[in-house]
């Protein structure tokens, strides 16, 4: 597939970032194709790299890492060599790791269990990071809106058709 997805492939699409587990048939006949050519667009999407793999959500409460929190790190310069968004991305409970332009150079979205698990990883495991020059902190108190991947782009939002 050397282009953007057509209309079908976004909405296979959609449906998938809903439920990665429901079947080609429950796909066919809810966008109104043959379950081949669903079978077919999603192998393409595939292999084009668009679809990258099938993932499981899990709640963080139920899985012992209820707090969310974003931490804005400055980095020390030179750094030496070390990568510290390779090393930011070893600590316990890192989701995401991003290099950022302004006055900090790296935002981490980190799960703990509480505010005292958070604390230790800070100290133990992001203070250590010999290029961390500074951290700043901000805990989630409550989350309003957090969506699939791509989840939030209207091209990938299901029209007509039932979330499963």
């Amino acid at each position: 597939m050397a282009t953007e997805p057509d209309d079908l492939d976004r909405k296979i699409l959609a449906i998938l970032l809903r439920n990665a587990t429901i079947s080609k048939s429950a796909i066919a006949e809810r966008i109104g194709i043959a379950q081949s050519a669903v079978s077919e667009r999603v192998k393409k999407l595939k292999e084009s790299g668009i679809i990258q793999r099938y993932e499981t959500r899990l709640s963080p409460g139920g899985v012992g890492a209820g707090l969310l929190a974003y931490i804005f790190i400055t980095e020390r310069k030179p750094t030496g060599g070390v990568n510290t968004g390779e090393r930011l991305a070893l600590v316990t409970g890192v989701e995401e790791v991003h290099k950022i332009a302004g006055d900090d150079c790296f935002l981490v979205k980190i799960r703990a269990k509480d505010t005292e698990d958070l604390g230790r990883i800070l100290d133990d495991e992001v203070g250590p990071i010999e290029t961390v020059a500074g951290t700043r902190t901000t805990i989630v108190l409550r989350t309003v809106k957090e969506d699939a991947p791509l989840g939030g782009i209207p091209i990938f939002k299901e029209s007509g058709a039932s979330q499963a």
